[in-house]
């Protein structure tokens, strides 16, 4: 049994409002209470998707909820961050979080400011910590909530229904489009890595100083060499690898 069938389990002996409030504390403390490094917030939204699509749970009133409490916990995660600022990052919650993620979220952040927080949504981790990195350092709240609300409204209905979807097809084959899904994003990546290092290999190639020719000839003030300051013609079959 795979741990998505036992939290569908656990979930579907629940009554529909006590499951619709679980699913809700688990998607706002993710951000609001840094809990989406141990909670499976994703997986809980497709699980309700799955519920949904056996009538477990109504599909419109759960994805308002599971939107609304998504959207609660990264404003709770910017107010956090925006009091306490880097001290946040310094304390025991920073430790525990741990440097590397920090550095990813800040980098982020600084380097996209709005959209970090639209990108930020759809990275595991990092959407736990770009709220509070956006209140340290100092997006406007304005900007905040208008990216995030349409990382929300997109983010978490579609993995909603993502799961709804997931629920009508026949066995076995979510499971293979999972896969054939992480082929074609393993291949991606290699194919982006092979053109980085011929690229990298091409520049290295191409730098550095051309050595001057020892002896080289000193040319009087205003003399010129012949053809300097004319386009030279270029040799047929000669290619500029530079």
């Amino acid at each position: 049994m795979t741990f998505l069938d036992s939290l569908v389990d656990r979930l579907d002996t629940l009554p529909p409002g006590l499951l619709l409030l679980v699913a809700a504390a688990v998607l706002a403390g993710e951000v609001g209470l840094l809990a989406g490094l141990v909670l499976p917030a994703a997986t809980t939204m497709l699980t309700v998707g799955l519920l949904a699509r056996a009538g477990r749970v109504d599909l419109g009133v759960a994805l308002a909820v599971t939107t609304t409490a998504a959207f609660v916990g990264d404003q709770l995660g910017y107010l956090e961050g925006r009091l306490l600022g880097p001290r946040l990052r310094g304390g025991p919650v920073g430790r525990w979080v741990g440097e590397p993620r920090w550095r990813r979220a800040e980098a982020l952040v600084a380097a996209r400011g709005g959209t970090a927080v639209l990108l930020g949504r759809w990275t595991a981790f990092v959407r736990t910590l770009v709220p509070r990195v956006a209140g340290a350092a100092g997006l406007p709240y304005r900007r905040f909530v208008l990216f995030d609300g349409l990382a929300v409204v997109v983010w978490v209905p579609g993995t909603v229904l993502v799961g709804w979807a997931a629920g009508g097809l026949p066995a076995g084959l979510p499971a293979a489009a999972g896969v054939a899904v992480v082929v074609a994003v393993a291949l991606a990546v290699a194919f982006r890595r092979l053109r980085v290092r011929r690229r990298r290999a091409g520049r290295r190639a191409c730098s550095g100083p051309v050595p001057a020719r020892a002896g080289g000839t000193r040319r009087r003030p205003g003399s010129r060499r012949p053809g300097e300051g004319r386009t030279a013609p270029v040799r047929r079959g000669a290619v500029d690898r530079c």
